[in-house]
């Protein structure tokens, strides 16, 4: 922190930008033409993670897990400094890296599941998500539901309406060239009890890092219960039911149950996630929840367990924002 100094002040590779009043540090590395991975604006995709030296408003580390706030990691949308130095240590996000399209096959109505072949290295977590980039500079961000022993980034991709991203994903063949730029998020598996349950919630394509979490968690040596609950509008929103299904009869330890709002058969429970969810959740003081998913529902749920008396500390959630721009989470 700098004594002398009446307005904040960012240091980064021998550059000082100087905020102004009101001014976010990423409206202001933004400002300076510096390329910042960015979403939602609102604090809760967390992408713009980024690390200084310097005390850090307290609103900029909100939600962050310990082990970053304690080394100086801090959200820059949220932090609006007004005095002091900040020497930025890394603001550019990690660097893309080149995939190729392995195999693609359409799971629902209109979820491409998209297998890439990593040419760089790339490590992540099961339940993160990643930035795919379109060759016009556009991006959009998907969540990873394969393991890194498994090879190839699989991810899930909901065919949006007239999007670029998601249009084009649809179009391309095996062998065609994907860049890649991540990976961003913090809702994925921590090996510190294998006997705590775990809950695992999602709508739509927030399937897809809820079978990262899963895998993960088994892979590891996870001995408590798993509860995954899939929700969709109606059942022929809900996707890879015989897979999920191989994965439990192979790991007793994990139950997959369904959830929809109407035309409910005898395989899924009508209702809310945030029924559910409450009602799978057993003796809710033990319980460590994933919640993915709109961001809307995601919401409710966080609410909905909170409430219901699991600790806010336990509950890690993965929201989607549908946007156009580009950098936005899209379901």
């Amino acid at each position: 922190m700098s004594s002398g100094s009446t307005s904040a002040r960012l240091e980064l590779d021998g550059r000082e930008i100087v905020l102004s009043t009101g001014e976010s540090v990423l409206e202001a590395l933004e400002r300076s033409r510096v390329d910042v991975p960015s979403g939602c604006r609102s604090g809760t995709c967390k992408k713009c993670l980024i690390q200084s030296e310097g005390e850090v408003p307290p609103r900029a580390q909100a939600g962050l897990r310990p082990q970053l706030a304690s080394r100086g990691f801090f959200l820059a949308c949220q932090a609006r400094p007004t005095t002091g130095a900040f020497r930025i240590l890394n603001a550019n996000g990690p660097t893309p890296v080149n995939t190729l399209v392995e195999r693609c096959e359409l799971i629902g109505s209109d979820v491409l599941r998209l297998f890439l072949r990593l040419e760089g290295r790339f490590e992540y977590r099961p339940g993160q998500y990643l930035d795919v980039l379109h060759p016009s500079g556009e991006s959009r961000s998907y969540s990873i539901a394969s393991l890194p022993v498994e090879g190839a980034l699989e991810l899930h991709v909901r065919r949006i309406p007239n999007g670029l991203v998601s249009g084009w994903l649809c179009q391309l063949d095996e062998g065609a060239r994907v860049r890649v730029r991540g990976p961003f998020g913090q809702c994925f598996h921590i090996a510190d009890d294998p006997r705590r349950k775990l809950l695992l919630v999602g709508a739509g394509t927030g399937l897809a890092p809820l079978l990262g979490i899963a895998k993960d968690a088994l892979h590891q040596g996870h001995e408590g219960a798993i509860d995954l609950i899939h929700g969709g509008v109606e059942p022929k929103r809900l996707y890879l039911r015989d897979e999920l299904q191989a994965l439990a009869d192979r790991w007793p330890q994990l139950r997959i149950h369904y959830c929809v709002l109407k035309n409910a058969t005898s395989r899924e429970h009508q209702g809310t996630l945030e029924d559910a969810a409450v009602r799978l959740a057993g003796s809710l003081e033990s319980v460590r929840a994933f919640l993915c998913g709109d961001s809307s529902i995601v919401q409710r749920l966080q609410r909905s367990l909170f409430l219901a008396g699991v600790p806010s500390a336990e509950i890690f959630a993965d929201p989607f924002s549908p946007g156009s721009s580009s950098s936005i989470r899209v379901t």
